[in-house]
C-alpha cells in the first residue's frame, strides 16, 4: 500500500502525478493571513499558502492549486477542501487575538490593512469605502469576515473569482460541511460570538462520481427523535450523516499548529474514495445493493417516507386499477460489488491526494482505510511529524 510523503510546492509537485490518478482529493490550504509556518529565511518562503496581499489574490491561488489537482483527478473523483474565514484589518485571526496568535510561539502575519496586492489596480474590486475606513485595498471593512469560504464556492460554482474577474472551469458543489468544534480557542472575542466553525466544501465533476452513502451510515441511539427511528426502519445499516459534525480539534502533541482530528477524514475517505480501482479502465468498484419493501400498516408504524412513496409506486405499477397502496419500509442489502471484467490483477486501492499534508492525518487516516495515499508538503520539518505517526509505511525523504 502506497502512503508517500512529498516536500515541495504543491503546484510544482501536483504537476508531475500522472493525470487522472486521484480519486479523491482532501485538504486543508493554509488559511489567508492566518499564521506563519515557514521560517522568515526559508528559500520556498514566496511560495507559502496563505501570505497572499489580498483576499481575491488568495482565491486566484485557490484556483491554481484546484486547476492542479483537476488534472490528476479521475472522472468519478471528488475535491474537498476546508476552509476557514479570516477577518480583515489586521494580522492572526483578524486582531481578535493577542500578539503571538492562537499559540505562544507561533508567528502570525504582519497585517491586512496595510495589504497592497492585485485589488489595488483602479479598476480592481475596492469597495466604496476602500482603504480610508481601515480595511485595506481590496479588503472589506476592518474587523469584518472576508468571505474566503463562500468566495471559493462562488468561483468555482459559477467559474470565476469575482474580486478579480479570473475565469476557471466550473464545479458541481455538492455539499458545504461545517465542522463544528465544541472546544474551539477563545481568544479576545471584543464584539462578537466564539468562532466554532469552519467548513468542507465538497467539490465534483462529473455527476455520477462515485460516491458511497452506505459507508457513512450511523447507528440511532435509543434517545434519537423519531425521523431518525424512520431512517433507522428504512435501512438496517442506520441513518444517512447530517452535513454538520460536531468533532474537537483532538489532541495531537506534535510541534504543529493546525491539524486535523482524525475522526473528521473518516467519512470523506470511506464516502469519495473506492476501495479499489479498475488500472486499465479506471472504473471504481461500487456497491451493488438490494432494495425491497415490506408493507405495514397503523398510523404508529414508521416508516422513511421515501419508502413509503416507492412502494406506493410500484404498487402501482404492478396493479393500476387500485385507489390506494401502503406504506412500507425500504429494506436495502449489499450483495456485492461491481467488477469491470478485467480481472482482480487489475484492481488497485482508491488513493487520496492532500497537498497541503502537515503532520500527515490524511495519510494516516487513509492508510487504515486500506487506500492509498500521497501527501505533499512545503516544510521539510513536517515530515518526521509524519513518520512519528506511520512509522515504517511512510515513504519519502
Amino acid at each position: 500500500m502506497v502512503v508517500l510523503y512529498i516536500v515541495g510546492d504543491a503546484l510544482a509537485e501536483i504537476a508531475k502525478l500522472p493525470a487522472t490518478s486521484v480519486d479523491l482529493v482532501l485538504t486543508s490550504p493554509p488559511f489567508l493571513a492566518l499564521r506563519s509556518y515557514l521560517p522568515a529565511d526559508h528559500p520556498d518562503k514566496a511560495l507559502e499558502g496563505g501570505s497572499q496581499g489580498t483576499p481575491g489574490e488568495y482565491i486566484d491561488w485557490l484556483i491554481d492549486v484546484v486547476e492542479a489537482c483537476d488534472r490528476v483527478l479521475a472522472p468519478h473523483g471528488s475535491l474537498v477542501f476546508e476552509l476557514g474565514d479570516t477577518y480583515s484589518g489586521s494580522g492572526g485571526a483578524g486582531g481578535d487575538y493577542d500578539k503571538d496568535g492562537w499559540r505562544d510561539g507561533q508567528p502570525t502575519w504582519a497585517g491586512s490593512a496595510n495589504r497592497v496586492g492585485f485589488n489595488s489596480d483602479p479598476n480592481g474590486f475596492t469597495g466604496r469605502r476602500g482603504h480610508g475606513a481601515g480595511g485595506g485595498v481590496g479588503w472589506p471593512l476592518s474587523k469584518s469576515l472576508s468571505l474566503i469560504p463562500e468566495l471559493f464556492r462562488f468561483s468555482l460554482v459559477y467559474g470565476f473569482n469575482p474580486l478579480t474577474g479570473r475565469q476557471t472551469e466550473r464545479w458541481r458543489l455538492r455539499n458545504v460541511i461545517r465542522w463544528v468544534r465544541p472546544n474551539p480557542p477563545v481568544g479576545a472575542l471584543g464584539d462578537k460570538f466564539r468562532p466554532a466553525t469552519s467548513e468542507l466544501m465538497v467539490f465534483c465533476k462529473s455527476a455520477k462520481r462515485y460516491f458511497d452513502l452506505d459507508a457513512t451510515r450511523e447507528t440511532a441511539s435509543l434517545n434519537t427523535h423519531e425521523r431518525s427511528a424512520a431512517d433507522r426502519y428504512a435501512n438496517p445499516a442506520g441513518s444517512p450523516p447530517l452535513d454538520w459534525w460536531e468533532i474537537p480539534p483532538g489532541g495531537y502533541s506534535g510541534a504543529h499548529y493546525a491539524v486535523w482530528p482524525p475522526e473528521l477524514l473518516i467519512k470523506p475517505i470511506k464516502a469519495m474514495c473506492p476501495e479499489r480501482v479498475c488500472r486499465k479502465c479506471g472504473t471504481p468498484s461500487r456497491r451493488i445493493v438490494d432494495i425491497s419493501y415490506t408493507p405495514h400498516g397503523g398510523p404508529h408504524q414508521h416508516a422513511e417516507p421515501k419508502a413509503s412513496a416507492d412502494y406506493a409506486l410500484q404498487q402501482r405499477d404492478e396493479n393500476p386499477q387500485a385507489m390506494t397502496w401502503g406504506r412500507a419500509t425500504k429494506n436495502v442489502e449489499t450483495l456485492g460489488w461491481t467488477d469491470c471484467g478485467h480481472g482482480e490483477d487489475h484492481w488497485r486501492p482508491g488513493l487520496v491526494l492532500d497537498p497541503f499534508v502537515g503532520s500527515g492525518t490524511t495519510l494516516m487516516v487513509a492508510h487504515g482505510h486500506g487506500r492509498d495515499s500521497i501527501g505533499i508538503d512545503l516544510d521539510e520539518r513536517n515530515v518526521e511529524l509524519a513518520r512519528g505517526r506511520l512509522g515504517m509505511f511512510l515513504e519519502g525523504p
